[in-house]
């Protein structure tokens, strides 16, 4: 199990630094699809950061694709290596939300920009599913639900023992009761007598 793990990531990031590195060494071909995107995001973004970051915020859209083929690279280089997966997820899921946005590159067809949007979305998922692996040990969350639902057992198997006992002291108890009031007539039973012997 732990060697398909390992193989799936390193076909997984296999690819994410593949595209990292085409973008990097020729943005180029990315320029048209990201365009309309940058459009979009880079005046939102320097809206919403402060004066001093807002001014380090790229505008050229080049730029901000080998930006994006970095993050893949370094994303693609976390999974295959397994020195962070969890990371190397988050960062090539990162990498892909553009990518799944401008699926709609211009000049494609409907069938090659569906076929396209839906290959990237199930790139994004694996990305997101590698951020969450845990290699095969439970998560915290697991172990913590583990945990939850044992002492739920053991305090329902608690409850069940108590009553059980409780049960069967009462029972214990009614049987003490009724014999003690059998033993009770019969010492009065002979006193009766005793006291009629007496008198005779």
């Amino acid at each position: 199990m732990n060697l398909l793990r390992g193989v799936g990531r390193i076909l997984l990031g296999g690819f994410f630094i593949a595209n990292g590195v085409k973008a990097v060494r020729d943005p180029g071909q990315f320029v048209a699809a990201a365009q309309p995107l940058a459009d979009k995001v880079v005046p939102l973004a320097q809206r919403a950061l402060p004066p001093e970051a807002a001014a380090y915020v790229p505008q050229d859209t080049a730029t901000l694709v080998r930006i994006n083929g970095i993050a893949s690279v370094l994303g693609g280089l976390g999974m295959a290596t397994g020195i962070s997966s969890k990371g190397g997820g988050a960062l090539a899921a990162a990498s892909m939300l553009p990518h799944v946005v401008a699926a709609k590159e211009a000049g494609q067809d409907a069938a090659t920009s569906r076929s396209l949007l839906v290959r990237n979305l199930a790139l994004l998922g694996a990305a997101i599913v590698v951020s969450q692996d845990t290699r095969g040990k439970p998560s915290l969350a697991w172990k913590a639900n583990a945990t939850r639902l044992q002492l739920a057992r053991d305090a329902q198997r608690a409850k069940k023992s108590v009553s059980k006992d409780a049960s069967h002291a009462t029972e214990l108890a009614r049987r003490d009761i009724k014999r003690l009031k059998r033993e009770a007539q019969l010492q009065a039973k002979a006193a009766r007598r005793s006291i009629e012997g007496a008198l005779s």
